[in-house]
This record gives C-alpha cells, structure tokens and sequence, in this order.
C-alpha cells in the first residue's frame, strides 16, 4: 500500500508528508497492512502505542516498524533492546498508524495512550533490595529499559524451563543461551552496547559489586514468577569481550523430589529403597557435575524424612531448602569448612548426615567415622563409575579396610533427555518441548549394594575392574545397559544414551550401539516381548558378522507392500532356497555400508530408505561361533529392475504373507513380522530417529 498526501496527524502534531520524508531519509514507505504475526508478537502493546509503531516484519536479526518520525533514537534503542534485533523504519502516515494499531491491538487504551487497567505480560518481580548506593550507569530511561530487559530475560529463562541462563558479551552482540533439559543452546542475541548496563543490572540484584569488572564474583538473587519465589545464583567471569553472567535458576517447583519421579527401573528403586533403610553405614553417589547427584540426594532425605528421624545436612552451596531438616552453608571465609561443621554437627544428635561432597582425606575420615558409629551417611564423590568411588576413596588416604567396613553402597549416575510425551509418538514436534523432541529428564544409574563378597574384595584392595566384576555378580546393572532398557521401553532415544554412557567388554549385549538400535523390545514368532537379558551365554565366540536387508516396495497399506526374494542358485549352499538379501560385513565396514553394499551387489538396488530393525543370532557350529544378523529394511522404488548376481537364480515380488511363506529360515519370517509391525505406516514414528539410517 503506498500512501500519499498531508493528512492531520494526531494529538497535535503537524501534518506529514511520507513521500518527501522517505525521499529526505532514504526510506521505503510503510505497507501497514502486510504486518507479520511474528513482527507484532515481538512488539509489546505498550511500545507500539508509546512509540506510534508498526511492527511489519521481522528476521532472526532485524525488525521493520512502520513510523513517522525516523529520527525517533529512543524508539530504535529500545525496541532494539526488548527483541534483540537491528531496528529498520519504514514511513507511514499518523493516522494510518493510528488506525493499524487499532486494528492490531484494540482500542482499550486511553487518550494519553496508557492502559486503562494495569498490565500483567511482566512475569518476573524482584524479591530483592536493591542497593541504594549503587551509582547510576545509565541514563533514567536506559535504566528502565534495561530493567525492563533483565527482567524479560528471567522470565523467558525460567518459562523455557532453563536449569541455566548463560549471558555471552561477543564481539558483535550479546548471546543469550538456555541450558534445557542439560542441552545449551542460543536463545536470542542482543546489541553489543546494552552488554555493560546488563551486567552491571544482574549484579545489583544478586548483591554483587558493578565497580569490579576484572575479578570473578558470585552472589544470589530471589525472584518471583507469578507468586512463586525462585532462587538464583549468579556468577560473573571476565572475558575477552566483557563479563560473561551464568544465572543457574534452582526452581524449586521444577525440582524432581521424588526418586518415583527420576525414571529408575523398578529393580533399581527397589536397591535403592534397601540402602535407604540402613541405620548406619556410608552410601555414595556419583557422576560428573550435572547428573542429578543432588537432586537424587534430596529425594532420598524426602523419603527418609518420612521415618521420623534427626536429619542434618553440609552443602555448598544449599541448592533447595527442605523443610523439616537443619541445613548449614560451607563458608570457607569463615572457617566453617565441611570437615569443621561435621565435627559440631555430630554433637546434635543426627540420625543421618547428608555431606555435599567429599573433598579431601579429613573430611573422607570424619564421614566415615560418622558412618561406623551408628549414623547413615550420604555424600557425593567425582567418578565415571560406581566401583571406581572405592578407589577414589582409598587414593585420597582412607585405609581399605575402613572403606570395607563403612560404604554399603554406591549409585552412579546419568541424566539422559526423556522423550516428549505429548507428541513424540506422533512424530512431530510441540510447544511443550519446544520442537526439541525432549521434555524433562531420567536418570541412568548402576547400583552396588554391599555385601560380604564385595567388601572381602575392597579390604583385599582389588582394582576397580575386579570390584565391578563383583558387583556384577551381585546384580549391578551397568549405565550402558539402563540406558538400553529405557530405549527398548520408549523413553528416550540410543543417542542420548550415547551421550552419556558407553558399553563395556562385559555388557555383551549390548556391546555395539548397532545391536540396540531398535527401540523396542524384540518380539517372539508369537508376538510376545523376550525378557531384556544382559548378556549371552558363554558358549561360543559371539560376532557381529553378518546383515540381512529384506527389500520393499512400499503401498498404501501393508496389504499391498511387495517384499523381494531370492532363490538360490543349484551350486551354493542351500541351493534352492528363498531368502533375503544376506552377506557378510568386511573388515572395516559398518553394518549400515554393508546392508548398502549388499543390496547392490544382489539385487542392483539401492535404498531410498533404511531402517535398522533388530539384531538374531545363529550359531555356525563349525567354527563355534554365536553369530549376530544385523536386519534392515530397504525401502527402494515400486518397479525397480532387479538385477540378482550369481548366487541367485530367481527373484520375484510377492506380497507380505506370500513371502512369510516362501522363506526358508523361521527367523527370516520373525523379522518380517517385526518390520511390519514397526514400519507399518511406511515410516518409523516415535522411533524414526532412532531406526532410520537412510
């Protein structure tokens, strides 16, 4: 829409004529009616009006407003300020303005462009005092601005539900980056010149000094987000291009309190629940920073709190308060170190000490002390594993044969994203996971429980190998193999397990990601779900030597899929047999490059699609070897010429049934069956990404 002419503007301002300022600021004229949905969810009511704005459209880097005073500075640095985005004007006419925002925002403003009832789009109100003795920064509307802008940026953190806001100065913007569900990723970039008036805004609410830029500092903040208050802890850094600010948010609403709640495996609920029925001993839990070791800690002061008993805890930092149980901060500054306050506190009468990390050999003494003396103790160690938690103790100066008498168990721990409920079975993605697939989190965990072979085993100062091949023994699930039983269940995706856990010699079976790949659990020729063994029998060599690809030209249903087989030539084993296609994997070669290979060199096929479906095994009883099949399911185009190589002498496209009959092996009808059963919309669904290859 081009406008033209002079037309009266507004509350008194002088008539404008759009033509000859475009032409004097070298702007475009505004087409007002092409407003973007995006544009104007990106302008706030209150701007648009304050500023007599349109918002017409909008990239990840610049916002374009329609306005009739292009050398509105404040308009530009603020809407700059709120949408994180370069400001571009285009000129329009007042009352075409003024009739657009109509349209676009309702009429319930008043004259003087306030509302007429208070606003609420502003979720975060600051608990905090400010400090009065801060200098200003900042001009008086630049500080509105930015405390406006700090206060969007918690808000938006905490609806994303970020465990962390990470705020980066760079050389051309700000970044602001959300740790969700343990994943960083961007969130919006601002103008490089609000980086100083941000930080030094974040550090008056958390108590810190604005006037120090070159030293590190911590400090702690308390918002409210619609009633609820929400904790913070800030911590700056300086930086090549300013101080970078990481807001970690501990929303107690969010918290998981429950150990029903973290995603272990009944059997593992049911190791823990044993350990937490001790009335002394040591219990550790371990993993790197970021798996969830407090979070499982305070679910399980929940449940022991339950029992009625004395509960005292050693934190640094206290992360949530727990009502009901006494919780002393570490302040190194002061003397009150993790050793000191466990000496005081073993004169209130505890029952159980819960001590936030074990440190160094005094505080390692007096827990396990604590431990022998009638107290159940839990504390956190830095390990990969729960075995290793035993060497760490002996290699920071505890005897072996304390550590055999005192610890009753250990957990080590993982977090692994947990899959969308509401739509990862739809494969689509929602506003709930915010298009990630993922919402919330599981834990992985392999659980020792002490017992007379196991600590024989520490006393005698066996090596972390040896401590978890016992612990095997006594039932220890590994990490990899929780993993896997949560991929088969439909919770969470084999990358993800991936991420954070890797198999060993000893999960057998699950020693390569390619036997796992499915993510449910396999089926019977009667269609009922085998059990979820962790490892083979120790009967022959197992390898993973061979693929089978069964090819399908897809239909519209099942019904009218046209499966391949082959029959064998007279001169090779089984000489007139049906089957897939099936070869060896050679050296080097991923299962997937040999499914593709196989596929061309048998049939002259290549796939459109392939999907990993299962893992069967065979025996070969001249070699003694226990063989694993890797099964694929090649979907290539209907009508394909078929081109077999020696080995066959027929092919031919049946149906589904007809093929199921013409095989030779039970274990090629059984996978037919499976990949009907998972692929029957032509597709893998929930688990796409987990079985699609191709």
């Amino acid at each position: 829409m081009f406008l033209h002419g002079h037309t009266p503007a507004p509350r008194g301002m002088p008539p404008v004529d759009v033509r000859a300022l475009a032409r004097r600021f070298r702007l475009p004229l505004a087409d007002l009616a092409s407003a973007t949905p995006q544009a104007v969810s990106l302008v706030a009511e209150r701007w648009a009006r304050q500023f007599r704005v349109v918002p017409i459209s909008a990239s990840d880097q610049e916002l374009v407003v329609g306005s009739a005073d292009p050398l509105d500075f404040d308009c530009e640095r603020t809407l700059a300020f709120a949408t994180g985005r370069r400001i571009r004007f285009a000129i329009a006419e007042p009352t075409a303005i003024q009739r657009r925002l109509e349209e676009l925002y309702g009429s319930d403003y008043e004259d003087d462009g306030a509302p007429a009832s208070p606003e609420s789009h502003v979720d975060v109100q600051h608990l905090t005092r400010e400090q009065e003795t801060a200098p200003p920064m900042v001009s008086d509307d630049t500080t509105s601005s930015i405390t406006q802008l700090v206060d969007e940026l918690l808000a938006a953190g905490i609806a994303a539900r970020a465990s962390d806001i990470h705020i980066e100065p760079e050389e051309r913007g700000v970044t602001i980056r959300h740790r969700v569900d343990g994943v960083l990723a961007p969130a919006r970039t601002l103008p490089r010149a609000v980086a100083p008036a941000l930080v030094s805004r974040i550090k008056i609410l958390s108590g810190l000094d604005i006037a120090d830029r070159l030293r590190p500092q911590d400090g702690r903040a308390r918002v409210a987000v619609n009633g609820v208050a929400v904790d913070l802890r800030v911590s700056t850094l300086p930086a090549s291009h300013g101080e970078k600010v990481v807001v970690r948010v501990l929303d107690g609403r969010s918290a998981v309190m429950t150990l029903d709640g973290m995603g272990f495996h009944a059997e593992e609920l049911a190791r823990i629940d044993q350990l937490l029925r001790l009335r002394e001993g040591l219990v550790l839990v371990t993993g790197p920073t970021g798996s969830g070791k407090t979070t499982t800690l305070y679910a399980a002061l929940r449940q022991i709190k339950e029992n009625g008993v004395n509960i005292v805890t050693v934190e640094d930092p206290i992360e949530y308060r727990l009502p009901g149980i006494v919780q002393v901060q570490v302040n190194e500054r002061a003397g009150l170190t993790f050793a000191s306050a466990l000496r005081s506190i073993m004169r209130q009468d505890p029952d159980v000490l819960l001590i936030g990390e074990i440190r160094d050999a005094e505080t390692a003494e007096i827990a396990i002390q604590a431990s022998l003396t009638g107290h159940l103790v839990l504390s956190t160690l830095h390990t990969n594993d729960a075995p290793s938690a035993i060497t760490r103790l002996s290699d920071i100066g505890v005897a072996s044969y304390k550590i055999a008498t005192a610890v009753k168990g250990v957990l080590a721990q993982r977090l692994v994203r947990r899959l969308c409920p509401r739509c990862s079975g739809k494969g689509t993605s929602c506003m709930a996971c915010g298009g990630s697939g993922f919402r919330g989190r599981l834990a992985l965990v392999e659980v020792i429980v002490g017992s007379p072979e196991f600590e024989r085993a520490i006393a005698g100062g066996a090596s972390a190998e040896r401590l978890t091949g016992v612990a095997r023994e006594q039932g220890m699930r590994s990490l990899w193999a929780a993993g896997v039983a949560h991929v088969r269940a439909g919770r969470t995706t084999l990358d993800e397990v991936r991420r954070v856990a890797t198999p060993s010699v000893a999960d057998s079976s699950a020693a390569s990601p390619e036997m796992v790949r499915e993510r449910m659990p396999p089926k019977s020729h009667s269609g009922a779900a085998q059990p979820d063994h962790d490892t083979f029998p120790p009967m022959a060599e197992l390898r993973i030597g061979t693929v089978d690809v069964y090819v399908i030209a897809l239909g519209a249903t099942v019904a009218d899929w046209r499966v391949l087989v082959l029959q064998r030539s007279m001169d090779t084993r089984c000489p007139g047999s049906w089957e897939t296609v099936h070869g060896h994997i050679e050296p080097g070669e991923e299962p997937e490059q040999a499914a593709v290979r196989e596929l061309r060199e048998e049939t002259g096929l290549a796939p459109e699609r392939l999907y990993n479906v299962t893992v069967q095994q065979f025996y070969l009883h001249k070699p003694h070897q226990l063989m694993l099949a890797v099964v694929f399911a090649a979907f290539v185009k209907p009508g394909a010429p078929v081109a077999t190589a020696s080995e066959h002498q027929n092919a031919e496209w049946l149906s589904v049934g007809q093929a199921r009959e013409r095989f030779q092996w039970p274990r090629e009808r059984m996978a037919l069956d499976e990949i009907t059963q998972l692929l029957s919309t032509g597709n893998a669904g929930a688990a796409e990404d987990v079985m699609r290859v191709i």
